[in-house]
């Protein structure tokens, strides 16, 4: 079967008809549940069956969990195409932040050692930095920080230079001048200010031929409609260097607004680019003729202007529907009768179809096929509007989740914790009777096995760290090690309850998050701007986060915008009273000047209005499948006035929506069971590879989101890399001089976590042994290795690998030697440590790294077409370059073992696996109760081919059997 063939076979004729064409500037229309996913899979697939080169290809997706499903959807259609899966390596799939920060790596190496920080991180480096900033830390601080952040973020998205705002804020433009300068000297970007600082350099180049951009012809931008106005301007500057620019969208779901969003984009490209081709794919495969018709009728009436002309069809309305709109006195009646619908539905039959109308699976349906959405969940006056409708699934033993259950620090496990650490906080005031009263009152209730002894010489240690004279040399004390301190002292370990796992998992996150922009918290007012976020801005963190990751089977109680992008069998969308949804309108509040803003004020961003709470309700309403309930109550809690129906309800009366009350039986009943998720297959080679050692350890990290206390020289390996392959991105024709290596390790050498010493010349610390070892790695690289410098190129890739239908992302260090002609005569792979190894390497153990650089080896062969003969681990403390098995029963093995990971994990067998050998070594002994526990299943993983013989991974060494 040729590729057209294959093409027309798998895509409806529209969908068809996007993918093969070739103009330059695409615009393809796709409507709720249209397919877009897999039109955008197979457009890309088939460049590649063209004879496109994958490296050429980038796809922007909205973010990271969409990018691991682009991913697998391209994967799958090389697949069809009859081409290796692992091509997809080759290619950019990925957010537009996460592009440009590898697009500066490749323009200066130095960047790809930058932190990227997302919105608590920002705000927790401005607060690191608030004195240099010339930000006031008393009434209304962190009202402050939030609006100094927020101008900033502002600021990037929308394009506005620093310069501008002098002419009409002199303290303010020096503020976030101050912030622009420390972000570059400290290493850290900010999303915003990643794109911005992209657009600069590609403001530079003239012609693409010799640029960092030649090898890209083909853009692609997933979810168009939520683009701003920087990463536009940053599309339009790339893409005219391109072939070609497809963007895929629906203005209709625009939601971002608020946040900077500009929906323009979408309705005035063809205004704004040439010979603009225009595809529709009007068909929603996911929803029922009556959902279809009711979201179609309602988008069309209530912005007739504002919107592309569309018009929507349905598939088929399966094997069950249904449609209702129903008002109630109350809001306690309206739960009751959300939860009773959603018990009488448990167990009903429902089909899953193929593409072409046959019938997939059967299955009864299970709670997490039932979405609540609310337009907003918190409530200024009285309880979150979501209370009554979870308190009315749990009398009925439903499970649910939900973000409104208030954050981290209103549950009681990470409650006890902060209120321990909230202890030191007032420095030497506090005593023993301050400690017991908190232990006795607050600990023992929570933690029942707490050591009382432990616990006081905890607090004692860290009141010593923290208290002692300022006057002395900067500290390394990292808050990480108290929580692990703390949960040994508790004993969270003999805790059977896992909640609390879960839930100081995230407090763990949250300090990963300090220590990232906090060098050391080594005085009692930086310990206490630690407390202070905590109690005023880690309420942004979110629990649902952690829920997602476990699998639990629950009714997902959400608001609308956390459910773009799901779709749900039986969706209600509930609370749909007068002046909440649509919401009231507003307009930017923030304190960039209002001269500078008056652009994006113009066209409603960073605000509300009746045309986002429209888009926002048609978001909702599409997100059901089969099964749509829109509900509303008269009399609220807290609130005297009676409630009126929302208008977007009373805009749907004249259309064909039941009103009865009635909980008809849809279909027969069958076992429950739960609709499989790809997001739920594991995709990252590091977390993986931690199964492999012990899967109670994949719980803490991944399951859990525990992380490591702080090493001694944190960030070490990473700027010794970066200087590594800075060293091969300047000097790629000839050796670099001992001067040339000085130079580059003074310019890029960053530790973030290490202080350098106030006399470094008399006095060296830590820090400068750092550099100095650096300067010494470099130079005597170049010295024994001086040949990779010659007519040979030093290449960091990225790849993907598909193993069992999941794609494991990693990185290849490749050494390509290149012939006269710059052909390709041979590649290595070689696996750079910042480490060193014993002279007698068969003291060493060398599984995870013998593991990774053969599975780099298959994947350097398929997605650049390389034999990789040779695979290298090189350890730069003493650069010695240790050959590493890379024959095919090698490789076979390497993926098999990842294969059998990955089905552990997809099982949720998590044995903990102690061993005398690798506890010593874990990071996580305070959380483990450090047993032997057998896996569920039987089969074991092959054996790893180590540069010292056959080994099976470090869950099964035989010395640990008897621990």
């Amino acid at each position: 079967m040729n590729i057209d063939n294959i093409l027309q076979q798998n895509l409806t004729s529209e969908q068809y008809k996007a993918v093969v064409d070739d103009s330059k500037n695409i615009l393809c229309l796709a409507c709720a549940g249209s397919g877009k996913s897999r039109t955008l899979a197979y457009k890309i697939a088939y460049l590649v069956a063209k004879g496109e080169e994958p490296e050429s290809i980038i796809a922007f997706t909205f973010t990271e969990k969409a990018a691991d499903s682009i991913k697998r959807r391209v994967a799958e259609a090389l697949k069809r195409l009859g081409f290796s899966e692992n091509i997809v390596g080759a290619m950019f799939i990925g957010t537009i932040d996460a592009f440009c920060q590898k697009l500066l790596g490749n323009i200066d190496a130095k960047y790809r050692q930058f932190d990227i920080l997302d919105q608590n991180r920002l705000i927790l480096y401005v607060m690191s930095r608030r004195s240099k900033l010339g930000i006031d830390n008393g009434k209304g601080y962190f009202k402050r920080i939030n609006e100094f952040v927020d101008a900033w973020q502002t600021m990037n998205n929308e394009n506005i230079k620093i310069d501008e705002i002098k002419q009409y804020d002199d303290k303010l433009y020096d503020r976030l001048k101050k912030l622009s300068k420390l972000m570059i000297e400290d290493g850290y970007m900010d999303f915003s200010f990643a794109v911005y600082l992209v657009v600069q350099e590609l403001e530079k180049i003239k012609d693409e031929d010799g640029s960092y951009i030649e090898k890209f012809k083909y853009l692609f931008v997933d979810e168009y409609q939520d683009i701003n106005p920087i990463q536009e301007e940053f599309i339009k500057i790339l893409s005219a260097f391109l072939h070609t620019l497809f963007v895929v969208g629906d203005d209709d779901q625009s939601i971002y607004g608020w946040r900077g969003a500009n929906v323009q984009n979408i309705l005035t490209f063809e205004d704004r680019y040439q010979n603009v081709s225009v595809h529709k794919l009007l068909t929603n495969f996911r929803s029922t003729e009556d959902i279809v018709n009711v979201s179609n009728s309602f988008i069309k009436k209530e912005i007739p202007i504002q919107r592309l002309k569309k018009e929507i069809t349905y598939n088929q309305n399966g094997n069950i529907h249904d449609l209702k709109s129903l008002w109630f006195l109350n809001r306690a009646d309206e739960a009751k009768w959300v939860a009773n619908r959603i018990k009488s539905l448990i167990g009903t039959t429902y089909i899953e179809y193929n593409s072409d109308g046959t019938e997939r699976t059967k299955r009864g349906l299970t709670y997490s096929d039932f979405a609540v959405l609310i337009r907003g969940i918190h409530s200024k006056n009285g309880e979150n509007r979501d209370v009554q409708f979870v308190n009315a699934l749990r009398e009925l033993n439903i499970p649910v989740k939900t973000s409104g259950e208030g954050g981290i620090f209103d549950r009681e496990y990470a409650q006890s914790i902060l209120k321990t650490m909230e202890l030191l906080r007032d420095g030497e005031k506090i005593d023993r009777e301050k400690v017991e009263r908190c232990f006795n009152n607050y600990v023992l209730p929570v933690f029942p096995d707490a050591n009382k002894m432990k616990y006081f010489q905890v607090l004692q240690d860290w009141y010593s760290k923290i208290c002692m004279s300022t006057t002395s040399a900067r500290r390394k004390v990292y808050p990480q090690n108290f929580l692990h301190e703390l949960a040994d002292a508790i004993n969270l370990r003999k805790l059977k309850d896992e909640t609390a796992l879960r839930d100081l998992g995230l407090f763990s996150d949250i300090i990963k998050d300090i220590e990232q922009t906090y060098v050391s918290i080594d005085t009692i007012w930086r310990y206490r701007e630690m407390l202070n976020f905590l109690q005023n801005i880690a309420k942004n963190y979110e629990l649902d986060s952690i829920d997602y990751i476990s699998k639990i089977d629950a009714v997902n109680v959400s608001t609308i915008h956390k459910a773009k992008g799901l779709e749900y069998p039986v969706v209600f969308v509930v609370d749909l009273v007068n002046q909440r949804f649509p919401g009231k309108k507003y307009q930017y509040k923030g304190i960039l000047p209002t001269e500078l803003m008056r652009n994006a004020i113009d066209r409603g961003a960073y605000g509300n209005s009746l045309e986002d709470e429209a888009r926002l309700f048609y978001t909702a309403i599409t997100r059901a499948e089969r099964v749509l309930y829109l509900t509303g109550s008269e009399i609220h809690p807290g609130l005297k006035t009676k409630k009126k129906p929302s208008r977007f309800i009373e805009d749907l009366k004249d259309l064909n929506i039941k009103d009865d009350k009635n909980f008809t039986e849809l279909d027969s009943k069958i076992d429950r069971s739960s609709r499989f998720d790809d997001n739920e297959l594991p995709t990252n080679f590091s977390s993986v590879k931690s199964y492999l050692t012990c899967p109670f350890m994949y719980k803490l990290q991944n399951i859990y989101g525990y992380n490591a206390a702080v090493p001694e020289l944190f960030g070490f390996g990473q700027t010794t890399h970066t200087i590594l392959e800075k060293l091969h991105q300047k000097y790629k024709d000839r050796i670099p001089t001992e001067k040339e290596i000085y130079d580059i390790v003074e310019s890029t050498f960053m530790l973030k976590h290490v202080f350098p010493s106030k006399d470094p010349e008399n006095n060296p610390g830590s820090y400068e042994r750092a550099k100095n070892l650096v300067h010494k790695i470099m130079k005597e690289y170049v010295q024994m290795y001086s040949e990779d410098f010659c007519r040979i190129r030093q290449d960091e890739a990225s790849f993907e690998l598909l193993v069992d239908e999941t794609l494991i992302t990693g990185s290849i260090d490749l050494l390509l030697k290149e012939d006269e002609s710059k052909n390709i005569s041979e590649a290595e792979v070689i696996d750079f440590k910042s480490m060193e190894v014993p002279d007698n390497i068969k003291e060493f153990d060398w599984r995870e790294m013998a593991l990774q650089v053969q599975l780099y080896s298959r994947a350097a062969k398929q997605v650049i077409g390389e034999n990789v003969k040779t695979g290298y681990v090189h350890t730069l403390k003493n650069n010695k370059r240790v050959p590493v098995p890379v024959d095919e029963s090698s490789i076979c093995n390497a993926i098999d073992i990842i294969k059998w990971a990955v089905k552990g994990i997809l099982a949720e067998d998590f044995p903990m696996r102690a061993c005398k050998t690798n506890c010593k070594k874990c990071d996580y002994k305070a959380l483990c109760r450090q047993e032997r526990e057998q896996f569920k299943r039987k089969d074991k993983p092959p054996v790893i081919y180590t540069p010292t013989g056959e080994k099976y991974v470090a869950a099964f060494d035989e010395e640990c059997e008897e621990f």
